[in-house]
């Protein structure tokens, strides 16, 4: 176990509760991530992840995870036991590990910063009205509000 992480420190983790994450540090605002892949492999109109520093977090129970690659750079790790995905490593941003939201304690997670891959975004799916939106070729680059 990391020396840093302390009873304080923000737990989550799987359904089943086989794979438990800890987090150093306070969690900063995640995004609402609107690509087509987030969307289809989450089932839902967006992912809300967190950017974690690799060293901040500890994750228990990571002989159960599971790989699976959707793309060269993306590694989705998911629980064997429930399903739950519980993190993303993408091979272009080594140093951050990317966690869905919902794995966290709700009141642990910070309201959002902003709407990425609004281009992108389900038809069904209002944007939220207090956040900027980024979209264009890369996803991240500020853009006008689209037409609800």
């Amino acid at each position: 176990m990391r020396q840093d992480l302390t009873p304080s420190s923000r737990r989550g983790g799987c359904h089943c509760g086989a794979v438990t994450l800890r987090v150093a540090e306070p969690l900063q605002a995640p995004i609402h991530c609107h690509c087509g892949l987030c969307r289809r492999l989450s089932g839902a109109a967006f992912t809300t992840w967190l950017s974690l520093p690799v060293e901040a977090l500890d994750v228990q129970g990571a002989e159960q995870l599971r790989a699976y690659r959707p793309t060269v750079h993306l590694e989705r790790l998911f629980c064997s036991q429930c399903g739950t995905h519980v993190m993303t490593r993408d091979a272009r941003h080594g140093h951050i590990t990317g966690v869905p939201a919902g794995v966290m304690p709700a009141g642990d997670v910070p309201p959002a910063s902003g709407e990425y891959f609004v281009s992108h975004k389900a038809s069904w799916q209002p944007l939220s009205a207090d956040v900027p939106c980024f979209g264009g070729e890369t996803g991240f680059e500020l853009v006008p509000r689209p037409a609800a």
